[in-house]
């Protein structure tokens, strides 16, 4: 009997040794969606895994044509500017002190089938993780290899964004191109792009600066609803948010 009971010890400890990942977060962490919508009709909420998560919703739309469910927990008004990555930064400022564990933030264009994949596989990452979460392009050196990186036009890629907005003029970078401009914001290389403003983060990374370094960074895109350096901003976000604590990178 004595036996029986060391050998059960022992299968037990080797159990729990080769499982070890699936026991180190023993209560999941609280995960919240932000999204950032304009004119997009947001039906993709209500299927898995969105619908598991609470939400806030951010219109930046002159309508407010669209779907909710029983996990919003806030509907905020925004003025029209700076696109996605307006909004993001908007929403660390204004929930600095009572931020999510981790925060998924997203456009509210997943109607666009590549983009509702992409965030699935984020949210999966994410719930297997627990942790920030990026899944994209990996470069050697971003500043570096999109150096001369800029644009003077650009057109939203949903249809039901561009239906009431056409426009494609973009409000130009006072520095530029991206090289230039990644120059004079930080002093730190990074090697990935995370496209598509479908990003994960964790509570501990976004903590990583004070709510001013934010503050500071969000006045360049309140000018137009067409910013240039949003393209910037979509390519700078793991150095905004550096220095990350163990990310998880998904090409």
């Amino acid at each position: 009997m004595y036996n029986l009971i060391i050998l059960f010890i022992l299968l037990l400890v080797i159990y729990l040794l080769f499982n070890y990942d699936k026991f180190i977060n023993f209560e999941n962490k609280n995960i919240e969606l932000v999204i950032s919508r304009y004119n997009e009709n947001l039906e993709w909420l209500n299927t898995e895994p969105f619908n598991k998560y609470s939400n806030i919703i951010y219109n930046k739309g002159i309508n407010d044509n669209f779907i909710t469910n029983n996990k919003t927990k806030n509907i905020v008004k925004l003025k029209n500017v700076g696109r996605c990555d307006e909004t993001y930064l908007n929403h660390i400022i204004r929930n600095y002190d009572n931020l999510a564990d981790i925060t998924i933030f997203l456009p509210g264009s997943l109607d666009i089938e590549i983009k509702k994949i992409k965030a699935i596989l984020l949210i999966n990452e994410i719930e297997k993780h627990q942790n920030t979460v990026f899944i994209g392009v990996k470069y050697n050196n971003v500043k570096n290899d999109l150096y001369d990186f800029q644009l003077d036009n650009w057109t939203a890629s949903g249809k039901s964004n561009a239906e009431i907005n056409p426009e494609s003029q973009l409000e130009l970078a006072q520095t530029r191109p991206f090289g230039k401009w990644y120059e004079s914001h930080f002093n730190h290389d990074i090697q990935f792009v995370s496209y598509q403003g479908i990003i994960g983060i964790s509570k501990e990374d976004i903590l990583n600066h004070p709510k001013s370094y934010y503050e500071n960074l969000i006045a360049e895109l309140q000018n137009s609803s067409n910013p240039e350096v949003g393209h910037y901003f979509e390519r700078s976000w793991e150095a905004i948010f550096y220095k990350l604590n163990n990310p998880i990178y998904i090409e």
